[in-house]
């Protein structure tokens, strides 16, 4: 199931498909709420529509109706799980997540849209993507496996880009805005393994560090296994680390990356190049 949030203008509205996109799936947990502020300041920087998407679990609904399923309130009441009250409080948690996505992409000045799908939780993110769209996924949602799969899914299957976000890593520095001249942040790296996509993905990971003014390190992979990137970038305080998806290994590769570099990874799924940025006058348009 989709729903399109209509209160949002025509235009906007029609243009998603073709646009290029940061899609984010949606709950009502803080990690989420800083993943996609991270999101947001990324959609920023690329000139992107911002899209969440909130999955009905179709797995909890599958329990909900069993006989013997029962949930025990923070009160300790013990009681029958309700389909249509859980479906009741999962479309209220959509409301909530809805909002927060209108006020995020509000403070960073970017597009975005909004669809409730039921489904598998990581599976409705990847399904519909395209070449033109970053997925935005939190590795601590799932097993590393399964943010494995659906990494390659993403990447390798329908070429689109991955951010993923391990869990406990600080994402407030990750990817900050324009730096006043001098100023001190956590810059941007590439992992630059000598294929043709390993020297675009420093390219666009060079490009992209200029527009929002943060440093620039190439991390050269050559002799050196994902374990010695991951030391490489938290030594060198990395805020993002970008990748050729088809640099990794096994499908659990992402996932320890990420959480050993501290830092948000961009798993890149083809050649990319930052598009020009746009002028204020085109912004305001």
């Amino acid at each position: 199931m989709a729903a399109r949030d209509k209160r949002q203008p025509p235009a906007a509205q029609s243009e998603d498909a073709a646009a290029t996109r940061i899609v984010i799936g949606l709950d009502t947990s803080f990690l989420t709420r800083e993943a996609l502020s991270l999101a947001a300041r990324l959609a920023a920087s690329m000139d992107a529509r911002l899209k969440g998407i909130f999955v009905e679990d179709e797995n909890l609904l599958a329990l909900s109706s069993l006989p013997f399923a029962r949930e025990v309130s923070f009160s300790g009441e013990v009681r029958e799980l309700d389909p249509e009250r859980m479906l009741r409080a999962m479309r209220a948690q959509a409301e909530s997540a809805r909002r927060v996505l209108a006020r995020v992409a509000a403070e960073a000045h970017v597009d975005w849209s909004f669809d409730v799908k039921r489904g598998r939780p990581l599976t409705s993110i990847v399904a519909g993507a395209s070449a033109d769209d970053t997925l935005v996924i939190r590795s601590a949602s799932a097993p590393s496996q399964e943010v494995g799969r659906t990494v390659r899914a993403a990447t390798l299957d329908a070429h689109a880009d991955v951010l993923l976000v391990a869990r406990g890593i600080g994402l407030k520095g990750a990817f900050t805005a324009a730096l006043p001249p001098g100023a001190a942040g956590r810059g941007v790296a590439s992992v630059d393994e000598g294929s043709s996509i390993g020297e675009s993905c420093s390219a666009f990971a060079e490009t992209l560090a200029a527009r929002i003014g943060a440093p620039f390190r190439r991390l050269g992979a050559k002799g050196r296994s994902p374990a010695d990137i991951a030391a490489a970038a938290r030594t060198a305080g990395v805020g993002l680390l970008i990748v050729n998806a088809g640099w990794l290994g096994d499908d659990e590769d992402a996932a320890r990356l990420s959480a050993a570099a501290g830092c948000p990874i961009l798993l890149l799924g083809a050649e990319r190049e930052p598009r020009p940025a746009s002028s204020p006058a085109e912004k305001g348009a």
